[in-house]
């Protein structure tokens, strides 16, 4: 989700032997809750990008100082291992642009448009990655890839004309820009988790900080470029600041730690508790209800994302 969350490491492998499978045990009480953690940040995202816009903060203005805050953070962390940018530079390069335009379009999306939407647009991701890995790192496509593209492709289109008025605007036009917002992003994400799977031996707190880097100056830049308002009281900037120090960092963070202590169908899981947390908070609190079309259309492509990658191996 949105965006830019890491991908799975070679970490996400199937239980071992016993005494693997005993210490998996164990780790347990501490992954799921973690997880849980991060998946529930990553729902309730759009809270405080919507009280900074209500604050004067534009969305990019917002995203900028909040991922600001993120790379500040997250560069601390990875200190230790700034050798190992130079010999990596255009790999993080690539990186950094995919999940700059992921992070920057989920963070739109979540302002402008309905929350639930962008999140089950952008849960597409997971097939555009099956297809990305197949076209860029020569990936083997598995037999469940084409039913589960269709289906995806058929839940979007459910969502697309769960507005009646679509069907007289024409299959695009009734997409609306947050719509459009949550599928770039997915798009984007699932570029940026291929790009991390072929960069398995880089260290996870260069690559978190990779994914947070570029977002700044692009939205800033972005921001200008559409002569977006930036009136924002001090105290807006501040609390964007602290919502990227505290809140991002801690959701990204999260998210890595568990998807690398833990296999892939499990963490893949446990992720879908974002679209809960994110359907139901946006319903509950700024009364964004999923029309019975729009939920048929969701679950479409949840079940589409998850067959790829339980079918996976």
């Amino acid at each position: 989700m949105i965006n830019s969350k890491p991908t799975h490491t070679p970490a996400d492998t199937p239980d071992g032997p016993s005494t693997a499978g005993t210490a998996d045990t164990a780790n347990q009480a501490i992954v799921i809750p973690v997880m849980l953690a991060g998946s529930t940040l990553w729902g309730l995202y759009w809270l405080p990008l919507r009280w900074l816009e209500q604050a004067g903060l534009g969305g990019l203005w917002a995203l900028t100082f909040i991922y600001i805050g993120a790379t500040v953070t997250l560069g601390l962390v990875a200190r230790g291992h700034w050798r190992a940018v130079a010999a990596a530079r255009w790999r993080l390069l690539g990186i950094g642009a995919s999940a700059a335009v992921s992070g920057i379009a989920f963070g739109l999306g979540m302002i402008e448009g309905e929350v639930a939407r962008v999140l089950i647009l952008f849960y597409l991701s997971p097939v555009w990655a099956v297809l990305l890995g197949r076209v860029l790192l020569g990936e083997r496509l598995l037999a469940v890839t084409v039913p589960a593209l269709v289906l995806a492709l058929f839940g979007a289109g459910l969502m697309l004309l769960s507005d009646t008025r679509g069907l007289g605007q024409g299959l695009l036009r009734a997409f609306s820009a947050a719509d459009l917002l949550g599928l770039v992003a997915g798009f984007a994400f699932a570029l940026t988790n291929v790009q991390l799977r072929a960069a398995r031996g880089l260290p996870s707190a260069l690559k978190n900080l990779a994914a947070v880097a570029l977002v700044p100056p692009l939205a800033a830049l972005a921001a200008a470029g559409v002569g977006s308002d930036f009136s924002a009281p001090p105290w807006a900037l501040l609390a964007a600041l602290v919502v990227g120090v505290l809140w991002m960092s801690s959701m990204i963070s999260a998210t890595q730690y568990g998807v690398t202590r833990m296999p892939l169908q499990r963490s893949s899981v446990l992720l879908l508790f974002e679209l809960i947390v994110g359907a139901v908070s946006a319903a509950l609190i700024a009364g964004e209800a999923l029309s019975v079309t729009e939920l048929a259309g969701g679950g479409c492509i949840v079940l589409a994302g998850l067959a790829v990658v339980w079918l996976r191996r």
